[in-house]
């Protein structure tokens, strides 16, 4: 760590007063690192499991063969991941220990980003740019679960520090554990970590300083080959689902990677747009890495969307370092810019100063907001207690989503699950039994039906669709509810959704006919 610490060449009098005071160098650092600790360390553990952190529990909870079994038929691109958390489960599969490497990479993700601003723009730079990636979505919303954006994040700013390292002091051990940690990068998410990682041995290679370019492209090949590969064998499963085109408004919400309104997320990306131009005017060494890595994952997760893959900003997260970095370049020039446009005032440049603390202020309601929350995305926790309360002796259950019957019977109180107030009629094998996800029903649409047919009320539960803002209603599982049954209730639990089916009896048939489907209780 010591030897990624240490900052190339700055200007002669500057370097002697950092290495002649600590502070200056570990403050920027420590400071950032303590506030993402902060931030994630508040209601660590509070919220129940969400959909992609029970893929992570059903999948590398399994055996080995089991779990590469069921990767050959979904999710094949995380492999790597999964494998790392294997052993990590078979510990304990408590929430909190589940939770934990995350936790743990995105104070390192901060730290680091620190350390690389501290190249580029000096102790204030780190400070600054430590803080917006600490205070942005793309870190917060996964701090505190069982998903790899974090550490794949991580892995990304360290492969550029070891890349930059490599320009001016290349060593014998650099490269192999320049390609190791690339490839754990891309190991971790390749569809986010990528194109980031890419980018930046590109960026190397056109300007390789000391660096020999033939052991740049053999420390990138592994990482490459492997990311290529796990995005093909992700893509190839994806063709086999139903697609879900992305909306045209979806493709202009980048700015969810820097804040969670656009009041505040746009300022920080044309403040990275700016930056940009900065280090390139000021011929800043390496501001090609930069300028290259913050807008490829981007440009790639735009593609994929247009192309008709699956469309999620988060995908692109792997640029909110490089962003930080650049937005915090153009906040520390923004004092002496504004000095020298009031002719030299200091008062000018104090008032810069606490536009940029106002700034970095008004990112902290949002990350404590989302930890005071219930619950993340999903909250089964709140599905499980309304029908728990709320069914009857007859009742069944109906999800839809392959995960979301392990994800909501978990928080059942016990006893519910295949009562006589909550049977589960399509089940045919357990989760633990069929070696699936979420188990194995009837597959066939008219036996659902008559499946489902001693039952005059029945729960549907699943997720509430981005697009079309239902239950997916030509699912075989939903159409075999809505079979002569009418919707009584609909509740929202974040992005889960709880409705109430019943059969009409005979003599409400008619005075039912005429009235309104009700609304959806939030």
């Amino acid at each position: 760590m010591t030897a990624l610490l240490d900052d190339p060449p700055l200007p002669r009098a500057a370097t002697g007063r950092s290495r002649r005071d600590l502070r200056s160098r570990w403050l920027p650092v420590l400071l950032p690192a303590l506030l993402a600790a902060a931030l994630t360390a508040f209601r660590y553990d509070a919220k129940p499991f969400w959909r992609d952190e029970v893929y992570t529990l059903s999948t590398a909870g399994r055996g080995v063969g089991d779990m590469m079994g069921l990767l050959s038929e979904r999710d094949a691109g995380l492999v790597g991941y999964y494998l790392l958390m294997h052993p990590w489960l078979a510990v304990s599969e408590a929430s909190w220990w589940i939770r934990l490497p995350g936790a743990v990479a995105t104070v390192v993700l901060v730290a680091l980003t620190a350390v690389l601003a501290r190249r580029f723009a000096g102790p204030w730079g780190a400070l600054v740019a430590g803080a917006v990636t600490a205070l942005a979505p793309a870190v917060y919303l996964h701090g505190q679960e069982a998903r790899p954006y974090p550490m794949a994040l991580a892995c990304v700013v360290l492969t550029v520090l070891l890349l930059l390292r490599s320009t001016h002091r290349p060593r014998a051990w650099l490269w192999p554990a320049l390609a190791a940690v690339a490839l754990l990068a891309v190991l971790l998410h390749p569809l986010v970590t990528l194109p980031s990682v890419g980018a930046a041995f590109f960026a190397v290679w056109l300007r390789p300083g000391r660096a020999r370019r033939w052991a740049l492209v053999a420390s990138a090949l592994p990482a490459g080959l492997v990311g290529v590969g796990l995005v093909a064998a992700g893509s190839l499963q994806a063709a086999e689902r139903p697609p879900a085109p992305a909306t045209l408004p979806e493709f202009f919400t980048f700015w969810r990677l820097a804040s969670d309104v656009p009041q505040l997320g746009w300022p920080v990306l044309a403040l990275a747009v700016v930056g940009a131009v900065l280090v390139l005017r000021r011929r800043t060494r390496h501001a090609l890495v930069l300028v290259l890595w913050a807008p490829m994952p981007v440009l790639a997760i735009t593609t994929l969307g247009l192309m008709g893959g699956y469309f999620n900003q988060r995908y692109a997260s792997a640029a909110l370092p490089a962003i930080a970095v650049l937005a915090a370049v153009a906040l520390t020039a923004l004092p002496a810019g504004a000095r020298r446009l009031a002719r030299g005032r200091r008062w000018a440049g104090w008032v810069a100063s606490a536009a940029v603390v106002a700034l970095l202020a008004c990112l902290v309601p949002a990350g404590v907001h989302f930890r005071q929350a219930r619950a993340g995305f999903d909250d089964p926790a709140g599905a499980a207690e309304q029908i728990a309360a709320q069914a009857q002796p007859g009742d069944a259950v109906v999800y839809v989503g392959n995960v979301v019957r392990p994800m909501v019977e978990a928080y059942y109180p016990p006893g519910l699950a295949g009562s006589d107030r909550l049977a589960d009629p399509l089940l045919v094998a357990s989760p633990e039994d069929s070696d699936t996800l979420g188990g194995l029903e009837i597959r066939r649409v008219g036996d659902k039906v008559d499946a489902l047919a001693p039952h005059p009320r029945v729960w549907l539960v699943g997720s509430v669709a981005t697009a079309t803002d239902d239950l997916g209603r030509t699912t075989g599982n939903a159409r075999a509810v809505m079979d002569g049954r009418r919707l009584v209730s609909s509740t929202d639990h974040n992005w889960l959704r709880v409705e109430l089916w019943e059969t009409p009896t005979p003599d409400t048939t008619g005075a039912l006919a005429s009235q309104e489907p009700p609304g959806v209780a939030q």
